[in-house]
């Protein structure tokens, strides 16, 4: 599904309307991570469990942060419960969708942490691209960047979940530790995705999906514009599928990867340039995934 459906109404126009929407996301937060938490503990995933606790602490940390923040502001705390009605309704609605559910794999609940992190993400972006202040742009783009870095965590967290569950061996996580380490990396990933994703684009366009191969083809344009000058494509080499449906699914399998791979350098950053740089990255592959989202989506 989309990250978000439609954009957030109104705007926001000062600090303490951001301060209050900040507190609100993180407070929320720390209640569905601790519902997650105790789900997993009963039903014996504790590692899961472990993960969602050691979430719980990092957002109580960022409740007392914005505290301190609109203290040093020389703003009273927020009455976040009064900014609930501010957030994404994607956000509740997929979290009470989850824990009704009787049967809840370590899997699917890392996947919506996942999605959630990134909606947030999405969320807070919006609010940067739509700010007239610049303290409110400045301060969105810092939590919606703090936001790709739990998404990232997450990631790591949920392939692991994901193996587990397949009995696979668990793979040793990307990693960057210089700006030029980062940069010969994310050439090799952004070539052979771009690659494969024109490929695919090339075989909707055989199989009758015009709409489909354009995106695809769109999203080819875009990774190779990521990639510095100077640097060719490849031509992809894998297997390309036979049915629309199966395509898309590839194209999303192909652009999950990549996600995952500038998560992983995100996560296990020691320098501020590779931190940077992975997550920018990071972002525009996140913005692939939910335009594929909506194809999927308006094909069902």
């Amino acid at each position: 599904m989309p990250l978000l459906r439609h954009e957030p109404q109104g705007g926001v126009r000062s600090l303490d309307e951001l301060l209050g929407i900040a507190l609100a996301l993180e407070q929320e937060a720390v209640r569905r991570y601790t519902q997650l938490a105790a789900l997993m503990d009963q039903r014996g995933e504790t590692d899961t469990a472990t993960t969602f606790r050691a979430l719980i602490a990092e957002e109580q940390d960022h409740v007392q942060a914005v505290d301190g923040w609109a203290h040093s502001l020389g703003r009273p705390t927020p009455d976040a419960p009064a900014f609930l009605w501010r957030l994404p309704p994607e956000l509740a609605s997929s979290w009470e969708e989850l824990t009704e559910r009787t049967r809840l794999t370590p899997y699917q609940a890392l996947s919506l942490a996942v999605v959630n992190e990134q909606r947030a993400f999405a969320f807070y972006s919006y609010i940067a691209a739509s700010a007239t202040d610049e303290p409110v742009r400045t301060h969105a783009e810092a939590l919606a960047r703090e936001e790709l870095r739990h998404a990232a965590l997450l990631r790591r967290e949920r392939r692991k979940a994901f193996r587990r569950e397949r009995g696979w061996v668990e793979h040793k996580p990307t990693r960057a530790d210089t700006p030029t380490e980062l940069e010969r990396l994310a050439v090799a990933l952004l070539s052979a995705t771009a690659a494969e994703h024109s490929a695919l684009a090339g075989r909707l366009l055989a199989l009758g999906d015009g709409d489909g191969a354009a995106l695809l083809a769109r999203i080819a344009e875009e990774e190779q514009a990521l990639i510095p000058p100077g640097y060719s494509v490849e031509v992809s080499q894998a297997a390309v599928p036979d049915t629309a449906p199966a395509c898309l699914r590839a194209a999303v399998a192909a652009s999950e990867r990549l996600a995952e791979a500038f998560g992983d350098v995100a996560a296990q950053a020691t320098d501020e340039l590779v931190l940077t740089e992975a997550l920018r990255l990071q972002e525009a592959v996140v913005g692939h995934l939910a335009r594929l989202a909506e194809r999927s989506d308006a094909r069902r």
